[in-house]
């Protein structure tokens, strides 16, 4: 099949993707099963049932990164730069128990002064103490999936994503049944469905990768050059992932469980846009890291513009016809009792337009981290103050507007920063088929 799409896709003008392919349908996988627990549960749950739920996945997807450091990416990097896999895993996974050990403590104070009634954790209460499981399980699909797009796996990456995702629904269908009758253990089944949805496919990733082994280090000179690297990068990460998730944020703080599911529903990104830019993105890191430590800065902004090109061509047409069955879309995942879901879908989908590639890896694989942060940090603020001033003059939809302001910014100060603002117009935005693409999405936009 992936040969098929393959020609198919050089047909049409995009060639020498067939390894980045794999890492997008290897993710896609996970992508599909987050789908299929939307589809399954908000049929089987009350919406304000669901909006629970979504909450709890919200945390997760928010405060995962946040609790990270920065230390998945700081192993990609010298994992690339360097090629040490076994030395640098095992003390990452030292450095992943600290954190997973540290976060379960904190939430054992946080449990006990709910019980004493200091604070109300609400439906989180002794469910929190579940979250180091997610956290862990993300964490190490994340650093496996690194570890072997660096050793050039892809294909081996693509069906032991498969096999996991088959496991993973084992444990979704049996939550399905469960949640009928015991729908006062939607936070529970939450939880553990998150969990093997990332867990699963990482048991195989490292069945299959005798090179490293499931083993603890302490070495300060690895722990430096992880953190180091990569904690810079996590406070650029902090700032974007607050960025990415304000507009849910603002609405868990400001409406009930009800609009927050409608909300959830609509300003959600569909998976495919991240995916692709992921695959791309990650797959072109080890060439990008390569040309920089050898001083061809010129030939890594190329490889970033051209892998640009090629994800756009790939996922504009999946946008324009996505903008179009928008309702359609929202209804059949979901059902009619989230029609006011729509429009901010289709606003969302103009902020999957820049989802065409990571625009930090034009910093990251120069070691630029702290210029990210900064440039994050810029982000963060001017979301804030979009999305609460349109919020009160456009409700929810104004604070999808508030998403799209800022993610222009950032991709404006990068590219400027990078000195390929004019390329990326020429290469990219003014290229014939992306050009006309990007019209009839906003043409359906507004007029459908």
């Amino acid at each position: 099949m992936i040969k098929k799409l393959t020609k198919l896709f050089e047909k049409y003008g995009i060639d020498g993707i067939h390894k980045s392919l794999h890492l997008a349908i290897s993710q896609s996988f996970i992508a599909f099963l987050f789908i299929l627990v939307d589809y399954i549960f908000s049929k089987q749950l009350t919406v304000s049932e669901f909006g629970v739920w979504k909450e709890i996945y919200f945390f997760f997807n928010l405060g995962i990164p946040l609790l990270a450091f920065g230390i998945p990416e700081g192993y990609k990097y010298f994992i690339a730069k360097e090629q040490q896999l076994d030395y640098y895993f095992k003390n990452l996974l030292s450095l992943l128990l600290l954190v997973s050990i540290g976060t379960f403590l904190l939430l054992v104070v946080l449990n006990f002064f709910h019980w004493i009634g200091t604070i109300d954790l609400g439906h989180f209460y002794l469910y929190s103490l579940l979250f180091p499981l997610p956290l862990l399980s993300f964490l190490l699909n994340k650093i496996l999936r690194y570890t072997f797009i660096n050793i050039n796996k892809a294909e081996e990456l693509t069906k032991l994503s498969l096999l996991g995702a088959l496991g993973s629904l084992v444990i979704i269908l049996i939550g399905a049944y469960f949640i009928k009758d015991h729908q006062n253990l939607v936070s529970l089944i939450a939880v553990c469905i998150y969990f093997s949805i990332f867990f699963f496919p990482a048991i195989f990733y490292l069945k299959e990768l005798p090179q490293i082994k499931i083993k603890f280090g302490i070495n300060r000179l690895a722990f430096k050059n992880i953190l180091v690297y990569g904690f810079p990068l996590y406070l650029g990460t902090f700032a974007g992932i607050l960025s990415n998730y304000l507009d849910k944020l603002i609405v868990n703080v400001l409406e009930d469980e009800v609009t927050f599911a409608i909300f959830a529903v609509g300003a959600f990104e569909i998976p495919i846009f991240a995916m692709m830019s992921a695959a791309f993105s990650q797959q072109i890191f080890p060439n990008m890291v390569s040309y920089v430590e050898s001083n061809q800065i010129e030939k890594a902004n190329k490889l970033w513009l051209k892998t640009t090109k090629k994800v756009s061509l790939i996922t504009y047409p999946v946008i324009l016809v996505t903008m179009f069955f928008a309702e359609e879309i929202i209804f059949l995942i979901y059902n009619e009792n989230y029609e006011g879901s729509v429009i901010l879908l289709k606003t969302y989908l103009l902020v999957a337009l820049f989802r065409n590639n990571s625009y930090g890896i034009l910093l990251t694989t120069k070691g630029e981290t702290k210029m990210i942060t900064k440039f994050a940090f810029g982000m963060l603020a001017v979301n804030l103050l979009a999305s609460i001033s349109l919020f009160y003059y456009f409700g929810l939809t104004g604070i999808v507007f508030g998403t799209l302001i800022s993610t222009v910014f950032y991709v404006i100060i990068v590219l400027l920063k990078e000195h390929i603002f004019i390329d990326y117009l020429k290469y990219v935005v003014f290229s014939k088929k992306i050009l006309v693409l990007t019209i009839l999405i906003l043409i359906t936009y507004f007029f459908s």
